[in-house]
């Protein structure tokens, strides 16, 4: 069996992926995994969806849907349909660049992302945001993105968005975390096995350990570093690059 790779949030920092794919030295029986937001915030994020394309036909790749995806995704939802509602939504600067030149095919790669996805040998589970202890799905389990998914499963779109928790362990809102609130995966027990996630950038050159939970987000994009975290063996180790620059701020 070859070596689970999980790369952290992309951002659209092309040159970085590169240096990173090429300092891990990929190998034909590798699994390469993102782990969502591969998207927005950087300076070339067509670049990186084509990158991630291009290794889906050499490689095992599984992408983990990021909530910028989900919100590129709903955008064109609105687009297409008519709806208008498009022109409400925030943070969109990128997307009619992305509709433009993204092709039918690449978009098309982009949805074949998993909103969870676990991989069953190794006892873990890969998502973006975070998960409550409290689910009201069966999980662990592979949930492919679809737009009636969420519908389906309810509180399944919040684990892409996912950071504070109430008491109760219900979803906080960014920005609206009181002090009796806790980040989700300090509080997480590990009752669905050791959870990979990105999301919430951790502005340092190696992943954040939690007792039952690796984040993966190491803020690239912010100026920080591009992280992945390879699992080989029973073991795991990890490799990181520099930014090259500061894309984004930090809100």
């Amino acid at each position: 069996m070859g070596r689970v790779i999980i790369i952290g949030d992309v951002h659209g920092c092309i040159e970085e992926l590169d240096l990173l794919l090429e300092k891990l030295i990929l190998r034909s029986d590798d699994h390469i995994c993102f782990i969502g937001d591969l998207i927005d915030k950087g300076p070339h994020s067509v670049d990186v969806v084509r990158r991630y394309v291009q290794l889906t036909k050499e490689y095992i790749v599984t992408l983990i849907l990021g909530n910028h995806e989900e919100k590129f995704f709903r955008y064109l939802h609105h687009v297409s349909a008519g709806t208008g509602i498009e022109r409400q939504m925030k943070g969109i600067e990128e997307f009619p660049t992305f509709m433009t030149e993204l092709t039918k095919e690449e978009i098309d790669k982009l949805k074949e992302a998993f909103y969870t996805f676990k991989v069953e040998n190794l006892g873990i589970v890969l998502l973006h945001g975070g998960i409550s202890n409290v689910v009201k799905f069966p999980f662990p389990e592979n949930y492919p993105y679809n737009e009636k998914a969420a519908k389906q499963f309810k509180g399944l779109e919040l684990i892409t968005k996912i950071r504070f928790l109430n008491p109760n362990d219900k979803f906080v809102g960014l920005g609206e975390e009181g002090p009796e609130d806790t980040y989700w995966a300090e509080r997480y027990t590990g009752k669905f096995g050791h959870v990979y996630f990105g999301h919430q950038p951790f502005i340092q050159p190696e992943p954040k350990r939690f007792p039952f939970a690796t984040g993966l987000d190491t803020g690239c994009v912010f100026g920080g570093w591009l992280t992945a975290v390879v699992l080989e063996n029973g073991k795991d180790s990890f490799c990181s690059i520099k930014a090259l620059k500061t894309y984004a701020s930090v809100h």
